[in-house]
């Protein structure tokens, strides 16, 4: 390569580049201004939140037979808030008035809020002011009170006990959690530790929606407790209780970690997502207008008709967007130390962030790599696309992956001394929380940083590589195929539809109430995603459905594979599982707490199958392994293929545990989809093995617990089904060689 001219078209693109607005506003000056912005804004809120606190007067009422005793206990409260003795007047014949509340009402003590975690000294200043209101529930939701509280007899409470165990004899496990008051965002708290027959309660309820209702409501019950805690010392101490010290224990929480540690591990949980958000971003403009852009316009055939060698046009291309991604890089490292290790912004003391010259260095160091491998990707896939717009189609899926990665960091259980060091980008976001709270693991850092060098090579060569080809470079590719458009359009939309598909399985539910239960979920992602979303793409790219769906036999041979693979690839996949919680590491009771309401008790066997193993079997089988593997099967070589489909299949199940074991299923059964070029033996296999795990979850059958030489026996049977399937294969048709020059396979 000649560096002259190298460096020649590296300076025409700068100048280029900087001549566009566009991409100084994005590039340069977004990236210079947002964390200054970030926190200045964070400081500017701190200081009006902490403002509205001491000038807010929060409005409530006290409605029910024993609101005399509440207002007393709210009194003793307020006196105790403000500094004063707190006296202890009106105690209630029947008990502690503040020996209050049901844990049945809300699932648990003190209901669906700790009322203590506010985040606000119970000292600081505020005023509550009660008002009269014959509808307390109306007037909370109209917005004339913060919240009110609901005071009961013991004879009521008991009632409403009997009543409430009724209702949930005759629940019918229709999910439904709103309140007696008919409104789902308003939240019942109940003030107490625990609640015996006889004692009354006190219910609180507000709107969590509301910051002054979340906030004077925790904040007034914070100091009914702090009432009540005086009101049993003096009952004791007037009792003459006398207790021997020796059996007394005071419990107390001390926390080691300095303030800086503490706001430097939630900060740089954040701080990651903000860097390659910012690296997308800026660098993905350049890309965008390197190679898509000058396609277009037409300007760069004339620059390929020149002398100009094409190795060196795309090293001053990548050398062009790897600026633009150092500059971001670097312009992060700058403001960290400016305005956090320099202290230029005076900010709170929960973001007293201690961040030295060598962490900055550090972080910047292990953010080079990053840079490279985001640069290198988006002139990928700007030399991929033969338009501007299309470039910005391609961006969604690679954004939405490289933020997946990210966000390793915000999993507290997730470790830098785990396999997490070696998955690129994943490991730089766990060092960098390690790093922001002082912590420098320098071993695990060698090897992250190592693991990033090498996926950055990687990426380098592979992107030479890939553009040294005139059908990249150009904008020739597909041109017949988009003018014919239908089914020879349909190998470049279906990853456009399946990312359609995608976003509407991770959104939807979060939109739609009726989603959030199983059977909606259900009916609406086989039925209004999977199975019409296929139907659609047979019609709109007027594809031949047999050949779509692979609807082919096969030979009889392939049938005993297929049986033997169904428990072997679910044992094989219990080592899968181990491996994923060394990466992903998930605490027992959110997978317990998963798989309790995917497999509901209450549900028969016969609907889970049905719901869960026989219709993903068919429906889904027709979107992976008939449709989205028509559609790629001539543009990935065999195993690139395998692992695309597979991967695809695994990121369609949206909890994050659960991406590797359902990964690993997808690239088994789209194994058999390649080897057998059918789509019957894939439907068996996919509901064999979701039935299998299910009938041994719903009899207590732990695979988990079984010997390990167990589990090694099924290894020769799952090789040995595997074997089966290539000895009588009956391999996809068309599917492109194995390798660059080599033929395919003869029985194709």
């Amino acid at each position: 390569m000649n560096r002259a001219t190298i460096g020649l078209l590296y300076r025409n693109e700068m100048r280029m580049l900087l001549r566009d607005r566009r991409t100084v506003v994005l590039s340069i000056l977004l990236p210079l201004l947002v964390l200054p912005a970030i926190l200045f804004g964070f400081k500017f809120m701190n200081e009006w939140r902490q403002e509205q606190q001491d000038t807010t007067t929060y409005r409530y009422a006290v409605v029910g037979a024993y609101a005399d005793s509440v207002r007393a206990l709210i009194a003793r409260g307020e006196t105790r808030a403000a500094g004063g003795p707190a006296e202890n007047v009106d105690l209630v014949e029947n008990g502690d008035p503040a020996e209050t509340g049901d844990p049945a009402e809300d699932g648990g003590p003190a209901g669906n809020a700790e009322p203590a975690d506010t985040g606000d000294d119970d000292r600081q200043p505020a005023s509550f002011l009660e008002v009269e209101a014959a509808m307390p529930d109306s007037s909370l939701e109209a917005g004339d009170l913060d919240f009110y509280l609901e005071a009961l007899t013991g004879s009521e409470a008991d009632s409403l006990d009997l009543a409430r165990a009724a209702a949930d004899t005759a629940e019918t496990g229709d999910g439904d959690d709103t309140t007696e008051h008919g409104e789902e965002a308003v939240v019942e708290v109940t003030v107490a530790d625990e609640r015996y027959p006889g004692v009354p309660v006190v219910r609180v309820y507000y709107r969590a929606n509301r910051d002054d209702s979340r906030r004077g409501s925790a904040l007034l019950v914070d100091r009914m407790m702090d009432a009540r805690k005086q009101d049993r010392a003096e009952a004791l101490r007037e009792s003459g209780l006398e207790t021997d010290p020796d059996e007394a224990i005071r419990l107390s929480r001390v926390d080691v970690a300095t303030p800086a540690q503490a706001a430097g591990f939630y900060f740089g949980r954040l701080l990651p997502l903000l860097l390659v958000f910012l690296t997308l971003t800026g660098a993905s403009v350049a890309a965008m207008d390197s190679v898509a852009g000058e396609k277009e316009r037409g300007s760069l055939e004339t620059l390929l008709t020149t002398s100009v060698r094409r190795i060196e046009i795309i090293a001053a291309k990548q050398l062009t967007i790897l600026s633009v991604a150092l500059f971001i890089t670097l312009a992060q490292a700058g403001n960290l130390f400016v305005y956090l290790g320099l202290g230029f912004i005076d900010l709170p003391a929960e973001m007293d962030i201690d961040v030295s010259p060598v962490a900055v260095l550090v972080l910047f160091v292990m953010y080079i790599p990053v840079a490279i491998v985001v640069s290198s990707l988006l002139l990928l896939i700007s030399a991929y696309a033969k338009t501007y717009k299309e470039t910005q189609l391609y961006l969604l899926p690679v954004f939405l992956g490289l933020m997946v990665l990210t966000a390793a960091g915000l999993l507290p259980a997730v470790s830098l001394r785990s396999l997490i060091a070696v998955v690129p980008v994943a490991n730089v976001s766990v060092a960098v929380r390690e790093i922001m709270v002082g912590h420098y693991d320098i071993p695990m850092l060698l090897v992250a940083s190592a693991s990033m060098l090498l996926a950055a090579f990687l990426m380098l060569r592979w992107s030479s590589r890939m553009l040294d080809n005139e059908r990249l470079v150009t904008a020739q590719d597909m041109d017949e195929a988009d003018l014919a458009g239908g089914a020879a359009l349909f190998p470049k939309r279906v990853l456009l539809w399946f990312l359609g598909m995608w976003a509407i399985v991770i959104i939807a539910p979060s939109n739609i109430d009726a989603l959030t239960r199983l059977e909606g979920q259900w009916a609406f992602n086989m039925f209004g995603v999977f199975f019409l979303g296929s139907l659609l793409m047979i019609q709109v790219h007027r594809l031949d459905w047999r050949q779509a769906l692979a609807i082919r036999p096969v030979r009889p041979q392939v049938w005993l594979a297929v049986l033997l693979l169904v428990p072997s690839t679910l044992l094989t996949g219990i080592f899968v599982v181990g491996l994923s919680s060394v990466f992903l590491p998930f605490p027992e009771e959110l997978l317990e707490q998963f798989a309790s309401e995917l497999l509901p008790d209450d549900f028969p066997l016969w609907q889970i199958m049905l719901m869960m193993a026989l219709t993903p079997g068919i429906v889904e089988e027709m979107a992976f392994r008939g449709l989205l593997l028509h559609g790629l099967h001539r543009r990935l070589r065999p195993v690139v293929l395998i692992l695309v489909v597979g991967i695809i299949f695994g990121l369609f199940h949206q909890a994050l545990f659960r991406i590797i074991p359902t990964t690993y299923l997808g690239v088994v059964i789209t194994t058999v989809a390649v080897l057998t070029g059918s789509i019957f033996p894939c439907m068996l296999l996919h509901a064999g093995n979701n039935a299998f795990a299910f009938l041994l979850y719903r009899y207590g059958v732990e695979i988990e617990t079984w010997p390990p030489e167990l589990l090694l026996l099924n290894v020769p049977v799952f090789v040995f089904a595997l074997y089966l399937l290539y000895r009588y294969r009956t391999p996809y048709p068309g599917l492109l060689p194995f390798r660059k020059g080599v033929r395919g396979d003869p029985a194709d």
